[in-house]
């Protein structure tokens, strides 16, 4: 009997001790990857687009008639809301926020914009039903409160702003770009920027890059985009020369 709680007791020991490592691993990991990236300062983009700095993360801001369109939630509420006084925004003005996917990074300040209708992909409904599960199927994503879905290439108008929703998975199987007015493209985490060139985004978040290539050909054919808006890699205003290698 001792012997077997021995052997217990040493399995539980080597269970516990490949958890801290691999808790570590990722730790480690997250910090390597996401000290990589280079995001926008806090400010206005081009008339009536705004850009909002959360530590490692942008989100984006659309002026309507009534208020404004927001692409994606941030991370921290506090910065967000010190970031917006910045602007002179006040987070009651959010009427709608089209979220890219459901990571904590893009959703966590959701509650600041009580006023806000969110939007998601349909196909990104898996990631928050528990369907499907981040990272070793350890984490699982949610959504606070109520939510309407969008197909690839529907477009809503909302507020004299024209948002269409274009299905690029890769990041998660529901990832869903936004290309509003017609010329503004945000990604979100469907690509990343490097020297002004389109590229995966980190694959260690990723959890299936392969697809996301497929997504960044996608990306590549949309006619008369002006500006390209990442939400970890900053943006660019030449959409040809970012996708001349894809």
């Amino acid at each position: 009997m001792k012997k077997t709680l021995k052997i217990i007791g040493m399995a539980l020991g080597i269970i516990i001790l490949l958890c801290m490592a691999l808790g570590a691993y990722m730790y480690a990991k997250f910090r390597a990857e996401t000290g990589k990236m280079i995001v926008l300062e806090t400010g206005q983009l081009s008339e009536g687009v705004y850009a909002v700095k959360d530590g490692y993360t942008n989100f984006y801001l659309v002026k309507g008639t009534e208020g404004y369109i927001a692409i994606d939630a941030g991370d921290n509420t506090e910065t967000i809301r010190q970031e917006l006084r910045k602007l002179k925004i006040d987070n009651g003005q959010v009427t709608a926020i089209f979220l890219t996917h459901t990571d904590r990074d893009h959703i966590a300040a959701l509650g600041l914009f009580e006023k806000a209708k969110i939007y998601i992909s349909k196909d990104e409904e898996q990631m928050i039903n528990g369907k499907k599960a981040r990272f070793f199927s350890l984490f699982k994503n949610s959504l606070p409160g109520k939510y309407e879905m969008m197909a690839d290439n529907q477009t809503i108008e909302i507020s004299g702003v024209q948002i269409k929703g274009i299905s690029t998975p890769g990041h998660t199987p529901g990832a869903m770009c936004y290309l509003v007015n017609g010329h503004y493209l945000f990604t979100g985490d469907s690509m990343s920027l490097k020297d002004g060139k389109a590229d995966l985004f980190n694959e260690f978040f990723n959890m299936d890059s392969e697809t996301q290539k497929r997504s960044l050909h996608k990306l590549k054919g949309i006619p008369d985009v002006k500006y390209v808006f990442t939400s970890h890699y900053g943006g660019s205003d030449n959409h040809r020369r970012a996708f001349e290698n894809w």
